[in-house]
């Protein structure tokens, strides 16, 4: 299915509200972060310790189940959360189950999983670009700059965008091709792109078509 995108759907104006609102603490406001920080996902790979207990000093990368295996206390859940959450969550655990009685937790990321868009066609470098680790979703109009931009001859007014949409198992339901006008996104007055956007989030396939000449 092909969903064709011009400048000012209300469908995206949400989200460029939401890079707006976040402007003031983001030095890129092509990038649309989560304003209560960076989320733990699996492939991070992170650090925990507590404070006197080199024995609970561990290094693991957080599994495809999300979680991490804790000396004494077993698998933690710990994706989807901050390090200050995990912080909390772990030392309420050491609590809980009667292992320390006041844990001083830190939990700090040694690498962050890489994600991935992927552009073919008429851009200057074709190939997987990849996502800035804290970025949640990335404007259609800098990805392609960032990743060297159109050729000469690409087709900048039909670009396509296929999505793949996944269930809470991580199966896949389906996918969709978005047609999106990027000249019109890039090129319109100041006022127009603050209401005009596409947003681009890891897994994306970007495709630039040459046009006819």
């Amino acid at each position: 299915m092909i969903v064709r995108v011009f400048p000012n759907l209300p469908l995206y104006c949400f989200l460029v509200l939401a890079i707006s609102l976040l402007s003031a603490r983001n030095e890129d406001p092509s990038i649309l972060r989560d304003p209560t920080g960076y989320k733990l996902r699996s492939g991070d790979r992170i650090k925990v310790s507590v404070l006197g207990e080199v024995d609970c000093n561990i290094e693991a990368t957080i599994s495809n189940d999300e979680s991490v295996r804790l000396a004494y206390i077993g698998e933690l859940l710990l994706a989807k959360m901050n390090t200050k959450q995990a912080e909390t969550y772990i030392a309420q655990e050491y609590r809980r189950q009667q292992i320390f009685r006041d844990p001083k937790v830190t939990v700090t990321i040694s690498k962050y999983v890489e994600r991935f868009v992927f552009l073919s066609g008429s851009v200057n470098k074709q190939g997987a670009y990849a996502f800035p680790p804290e970025a949640e979703a990335m404007n259609l109009v800098q990805v392609i700059a960032r990743a060297g931009g159109f050729t000469d001859i690409a087709n900048k007014t039909k670009v396509k965008v296929t999505r793949t949409f996944y269930d809470e198992s991580g199966k896949v339901k389906n996918s969709m091709t978005y047609e999106v006008n990027v000249e019109a996104l890039s090129s319109g007055s100041s006022d127009e792109r603050e209401y005009s956007t596409f947003m681009i989030y890891p897994g994306d396939q970007i495709f630039v078509k040459e046009r006819l000449v």
